[in-house]
């Protein structure tokens, strides 16, 4: 049976005001990553570190090329 392959994570601090606030900085966090590393972020889990702070833990997918 083929091994999986070993789970490749980043971890990410973030400030914020709001729910919608951390939302806005989270997906302009993925989009930055993605246009700069060609990878996909996959949000793997969220661990508070006070009332305005957390720590996002992402899964790191590469993205497969294009075909054409």
């Amino acid at each position: 049976m083929p091994k999986k392959p070993e789970k490749i994570t980043l971890n990410h601090d973030f400030a914020f005001t709001s729910d919608a606030h951390l939302d806005e900085q989270i997906a302009a966090f993925r989009a930055a990553h993605e246009a700069e590393h060609q990878q996909i972020l996959a949000m793997d889990a969220r661990r508070s570190l006070g009332p305005v702070k957390v720590r996002v833990t992402f899964r790191v997918i590469e993205k497969k090329p294009r075909r054409g």
